[in-house]
């Protein structure tokens, strides 16, 4: 048989069709459930023919996902060749690339994930797509560098690209849900958007949007404070960025020094993957630890508790002092040349701030007594360092994000309908005062001089003592004392509570909640406490409610973005600032508050 121009043309067409038919089938019936029949018959041949063109069903699975693969590979490299010597045209034609109607249809886009997701595939996918995946990023870095040289903006250059990485990949991802109605437009403007956040308005090639995640033209004038997008209250991806960006980083508040009074006290803390424990030691000194042996990594301690002279592993009885050096081993001639003194536990950095103590998982940023600072005089009034618990640690989990926590706990406008019970004890007049070079906010109230409402404000405000210690413009105020991302003092006349939130997941948030006050207290100071007791835990349950039925409605098609009043000032400071830890949350229009 000749070989001849036309009979290659015609097999190179049969092969495409082939691979055609191959792509929408795995869309359809995933990869696990393609057979030579279907394929044969999406195709209108024969099974035989698949055979004669790929040998085998595998062979063509191969075929069709080195078809994408090097579609996409080709139009990327075409892209950064056509913008000659402009890094921002560059980027701008790999982002138009990536959204392109032919390049990421559907189904194709369902080719990808179908071998990404198969266990069996994943081997092969790494080996077909692995380079092309590696050169995007590259280039994306690449094109980073030489676009921050040229504007002078200093940028961390490996984070800001896996961050446009990550944005297409999570578009990618809604492809799949919206199909063909997926809004290619608002994603490539999301990602240029990215951009220019990045390195200034325009400098991406492209015009600064401003809610390019809204499908609905709201009407509104442009400046009015807008909240963060629903996606980013149920994104997995976006989640993960921030437990790496904003939560590991951050201060998180594990119990009161009371709590760890004696030498070798110790309160275990988690959250985000990690175990962790403060303990006293025999100078006194608190410090924090990895709460993992080194050993065999099975956890030191658990709760609360007190350690005598060593901590002790319960798995191989590996001891530690109470400085965290490796003190003891069963059976130490079994390791020999083992150097003890290299194999203590690791530490945290750890603080203690009016009686708190806190730890962080990664290192940077200021100390928990700067972050305080613009709020420290009228804090240091009630004498947290001197207080006591006066309830056991609460914890509860509630099924909305930490942001959505936050946007309630951070503002009165809901307190008419959301709280009857807290709005019947408290007057109109509210400060709101968020403090954008600390990231912190105060929120006050002072109690009515008539109060209404059930048996519990009623009692409470009649009965309140007072309290000597406190000057007069806060024996009768209520105040929260907000620290970033996580940590609120709940500061009362007669008592206060922290309340920290630690985020499980997108749309769920573990709460710790413990109440303190002064030791030396009346009866009629316990029984403020009591009452005080009984009003919040009405509002936080009412809290609950609001905030789940929130997060449901975050996952509707009827909300997109929405709109914060002059009362939500604090909602909008810390949408602000989640915004300036995270490009993907301002390229939604979350810049500088609206």
């Amino acid at each position: 048989m000749l070989d001849t121009p036309s009979l290659r043309q015609s097999q190179d067409a049969r092969r495409a069709q082939l691979i055609d038919a191959t792509i929408t089938t795995i869309a359809e019936h995933g990869l696990s459930s393609v057979t030579v029949q279907k394929v044969a018959q999406k195709a209108s041949l024969a099974p035989s023919m698949v055979n004669f063109h790929f040998t085998s069903k595998q062979a063509l699975l191969t075929a069709t996902l080195e078809y994408v693969a090097g579609e996409f590979h080709e139009a990327c490299e075409t892209a950064v060749a056509n913008a000659g010597q402009d890094p921002a045209a560059a980027i701008d034609g790999l982002i138009d690339v990536c959204f392109d109607d032919v390049i990421s249809y559907p189904d194709k886009v369902a080719v990808w994930y179908a071998f990404w997701s198969e266990t069996r595939a994943r081997m092969e996918y790494q080996a077909i797509c692995g380079r092309s995946d590696t050169a995007f990023h590259d280039a994306i870095e690449t094109l980073f560098e030489q676009i921050g040289h040229d504007t002078g903006r200093r940028i961390n250059v490996p984070a800001a690209a896996l961050g446009l990485a990550g944005l297409v990949d999570a578009l990618w991802q809604q492809i799949l849900i919206d199909g063909e109605g997926f809004d290619r437009a608002a994603a490539q403007a999301t990602c240029h958007a990215y951009v220019d956040n990045l390195f200034g308005s325009g400098h991406s090639g492209k015009p600064a949007t401003d809610g390019v995640h809204d499908q609905h033209d709201d009407g509104l004038p442009a400046e009015m404070p807008r909240t963060l997008p629903a996606w980013t209250y149920r994104s997995e991806d976006f989640f993960a960025h921030e437990v790496a960006t904003i939560h590991r980083p951050a201060w998180q508040l594990v119990c009161h020094v009371s709590e760890i009074a004696e030498v070798g006290a110790y309160a275990a803390f988690e959250a985000f993957g990690e175990k962790a424990f403060v303990i006293r030691g025999e100078d006194g000194e608190v410090r924090a630890f990895h709460n993992v042996c080194r050993h065999r990594a099975h956890a030191l301690v658990e709760g609360r508790g007190t350690c005598d002279g060593l901590i002790r592993c319960p798995y191989h009885a590996w001891g530690y002092g109470l400085a965290g050096d490796l003190k003891a081993i069963a059976a130490k001639k079994t390791f020999p040349l083992f150097d003890n003194g290299k194999f203590g536990l690791r530490s945290l950095d750890c603080e203690i701030y009016m009686g708190f103590v806190y730890l962080r998982f990664e290192s940077g940023g200021p100390p928990v007594a700067e972050r305080y600072a613009p709020l420290a005089e009228e804090l240091e009034s009630y004498r947290f360092e001197d207080m006591v618990p006066v309830g056991e640690l609460w914890e509860d989990v509630v099924e909305a994000d930490w942001k959505n926590v936050w946007d309630n706990y951070l503002e009165d406008y809901h307190f008419p309908t959301g709280h009857p019970g807290l709005f019947s004890l408290m007057s109109m007049n509210y400060d709101r005062e968020p403090d954008d070079a600390s990231r912190t906010a105060r929120l006050s109230h002072t109690m009515r001089d008539k109060v209404k409402g059930s048996w519990s404000t009623r009692a409470y405000a009649s009965s309140l003592p007072d309290f000597g210690h406190l000057p007069d413009d806060l024996k009768r105020r209520w105040s929260y004392f907000f620290m970033y991302p996580s940590v609120s003092f709940d500061v009362y006349p007669e008592m206060m509570d922290f309340f920290h939130t630690v985020p499980l997941g997108p749309g769920r948030t573990k709460i710790r909640w413990r109440p303190f006050a002064l030791p030396e207290r009346s009866r009629a100071h316990d029984a403020s406490i009591y009452l005080n007791k009984r009003v919040n835990m009405n509002v936080h349950e009412e809290d609950r409610t609001l905030i789940e039925s929130v997060q449901k409605g975050l996952s509707t098609s009827g909300y997109d973005r929405g709109v914060l009043s002059e009362k939500e000032v604090i909602v909008s400071a810390l949408h602000r600032w989640v915004g300036e830890d995270m490009a993907e949350a301002i390229d939604a229009g979350v810049d500088g508050g609206t």
